[in-house]
């Protein structure tokens, strides 16, 4: 009788680690509206902080003893591909909505607004400024995890993949300190109309996205620094590059809607062709 090739699939027992990862969670997301609401101290959020980096440490100390044990088979390497692609895929589609409402916020303004867009009083960011230059690091960021990737392949321990996820880690650092100093600097809020709203939201849970890939890059990193990836088996690493390549992708998108068409030159060539340029007001 032919084998059945899922008698090699690996199983793994009863963990608690998801549920009190998502307890953390659940936790920090009540934290952090007590603390919009001044209702607790802002150290509070640190409790659940802590909690769910402990827990994820854990989880993952778990699944890097299965792989040292063998249990990570192809089949099983082929459902974390699978995994990792349908979690990717449902990110997009969140972002597909983020844009879908800016869009269809933007093509019909409501009366509330003068049914102009932007709405009077928001200026928009520079497009050519350090939103230019965030989207430089985060491309060129791209192209050094690519180098990195490619680097694995040729040997099995170089410091090439460790310079090329090094760079990716201090790219979203650097990223993610002007990308504060532009909520700082702004002249609108989160409450200046829908404008405003989307603006913060689709940026911030982007910002959120980029710190989450730069701790898994530096997570990386420091795997590649003990060895624990060879040429022929690091998909870990390989999933931490398509989640990379993805928020890079995003970002891109993000600049070209937001600081591009709605606050540079486009913006300004589409209020003059229907005759609304003097209510352009100059972008900061």
């Amino acid at each position: 009788m032919a084998r059945n090739p899922f008698n090699y699939y690996y199983v793994p027992g009863l963990s608690p680690w998801p549920f009190l990862v998502a307890l953390n969670i659940g936790s920090l997301c009540l934290s952090l509206v007590m603390w919009m609401h001044r209702s607790v101290d802002f150290m509070v959020l640190l409790l659940p902080v802590l909690g769910v980096l402990l827990c994820l440490l854990c989880w993952w100390r778990n699944l890097l003893d299965e792989v040292d044990l063998g249990f990570h088979n192809r089949y099983v390497v082929k459902t974390y591909r699978d995994g990792v692609a349908i979690f990717i895929f449902s990110e997009a589609m969140m972002f597909f909505s983020l844009f879908w409402a800016f869009l269809y916020s933007s093509e019909s303004p409501s009366a509330s607004l003068d049914l102009l867009w932007p709405p009077l009083g928001v200026r928009c960011p520079k497009p050519f400024s350090t939103a230019l230059f965030s989207t430089g690091l985060l491309i060129s960021s791209s192209f050094y995890c690519v180098w990195a990737h490619k680097a694995m392949y040729s040997r099995d321990y170089s410091w090439a993949p460790i310079i090329g996820v090094a760079y990716s880690v201090l790219c979203g650092a650097v990223f993610l300190r002007y990308q504060f100093h532009e909520y700082y600097m702004n002249s609108f809020s989160m409450a200046d109309s829908v404008f405003g709203s989307c603006f913060y939201i689709l940026t911030g849970f982007h910002g959120f996205h980029v710190v989450i890939g730069s701790l898994w890059l530096l997570v990386s990193m420091f795997r590649l620094i003990l060895g624990h990836f060879s040429r022929k088996r690091h998909f870990g690493l390989v999933a931490c590059f398509w989640y990379w390549h993805f928020v890079d992708v995003v970002w891109v998108f993000v600049w070209l809607l937001f600081y591009l068409v709605m606050g540079g030159w486009l913006f300004e060539k589409w209020m003059a062709y229907k005759g609304l340029e003097k209510f352009i007001i100059p972008s900061e």
